[in-house]
């Protein structure tokens, strides 16, 4: 792979860094520059690495210009903002509300990258007590080792939403005044949430953390006990922190149609202005999909150089990732599974839109126009 150049992003977001891919090889022909927004983790970086280390983005005639960011909601931020310096990126479910959000400048889903597995319930061992011996915690343990506790997240990203989802698991079946229910000083986070019960002794505080700062956290003298976070910050801490278990994951503990699906969004002005330029970039990355499906390992590796992270670093158990087969059923009419993954983080999200702002349908939200085309114009 060929060395890429990194400068400081000094416009809007903080934390996000540019790398201008291409190789030489490219040079003097005539690409079309696209500004990517990625993440340093499995679901974020590999898939794009692939389009660019197999030559599929400069197949499909385009130049990308990478930006890794820290968080969803600063990339929000560079990609809706009036001077816009990202015209699509990968996004968690964290943020997929803005693509909802029909106010200002607008977005829209246009790829299903993978399903995340990224996202975990950590906890200090002996917080949580395997009462059935079976070394692994069933949902009435986790429920039992939440009450009353403290679990830090930053409730802006995936795992906010992820959390309540798993209460919503842990409660399902029992009667409303055994219910955990959660409170939170960040008001936004409990936006369309009504507790079950306001018995004190079935709160769960959440607490509003960077998930940048879990590891430290979770470190002897951190103050952390619980936290619920996303890699790379969950498997830094299981890597290097022997006192910290691994309590519940996506894949371990909720059914599939609970499974948040990570995507690919873009700027509605963007696409707008460079509708086939759009459409090779997804053909881009459904073709970078199939790559991936059947070598994993090597997407990893790449996604950590482009990322710069350490050999190592990502974990593919950290999502599930999409075969040719898979795509083809899911998208193959408007019920079937790929539009269910859609409809339910749509469902999940909507209630994150401002108060006040115009809420799109999903049909508005979710210009499936791409991955259609692609899918069945690509034969490999």
């Amino acid at each position: 792979m060929k060395k890429i150049s990194m400068t400081v992003l000094s416009v809007l977001c903080t934390g996000m860094f540019l790398f201008a891919g291409g190789s030489k090889e490219s040079a003097g022909k005539n690409l079309v520059e696209v500004r990517i927004g990625i993440h340093a983790n499995e679901g974020g970086a590999p898939l794009a690495a692939v389009a660019k280390d197999q030559g599929l983005f400069e197949k499909y005639g385009i130049k990308p210009v990478f930006t890794l960011v820290e968080s969803g909601p600063a990339e929000m931020t560079a990609m809706r903002a009036d001077n816009r310096t990202l015209d699509a990126g990968y996004i968690g479910a964290g943020v997929a509300w803005n693509p909802i959000d029909g106010k200002g400048n607008q977005l829209s889903f246009i790829f299903l990258d993978c399903l995340s597995n990224a996202e975990m319930l950590l906890a200090k061992k002996g917080v949580f007590k395997d009462t059935n011996g079976n070394k692994k915690y069933d949902n009435d343990e986790i429920l039992a080792g939440l009450r009353g506790g403290k679990v830090y997240i930053e409730v802006g990203t995936t795992p906010g939403g992820w959390f309540k989802n798993l209460i919503e698991l842990l409660n399902s079946g029992k009667k409303d005044e055994d219910k955990l229910w959660i409170d939170s000083e960040t008001s936004s986070y409990l936006a369309g949430y009504t507790a079950p019960n306001k018995n004190a002794a079935n709160k769960v505080t959440v607490i509003n953390t960077l998930n940048s700062n879990l590891p430290a956290g979770m470190a002897s003298g951190g103050g952390m006990d619980i936290v619920a976070g996303f890699s790379p910050a969950t498997s830094t801490i299981l890597k290097t922190n022997k006192s910290v278990e691994s309590v519940a994951t996506t894949v371990g503990n909720f059914p599939a149609e609970k499974s948040f699906p990570s995507t690919w969004v873009a700027s509605n002005k963007w696409i707008e202005e460079n509708p086939g330029v759009a459409q090779n970039f997804i053909n881009a990355l459904y073709e970078a999909t199939l790559w991936r499906s059947e070598n994993m390992e090597a997407a990893m590796k790449s996604g950590e150089m482009l990322s710069q992270k350490p050999a190592g670093s990502f974990d593919s158990t950290n999502l599930v990732a999409p075969s040719k087969a898979d795509y083809q059923k899911w998208f193959a009419s408007k019920t079937d599974q790929g539009y269910t993954y859609m409809k339910a983080l749509y469902n999940s999200r909507v209630g994150n839109v401002p108060q006040g702002n115009p809420v799109k349908t999903f049909d508005e939200a979710f210009n499936d126009t791409f991955i259609i085309t692609a899918i069945k114009n690509i034969r490999q």
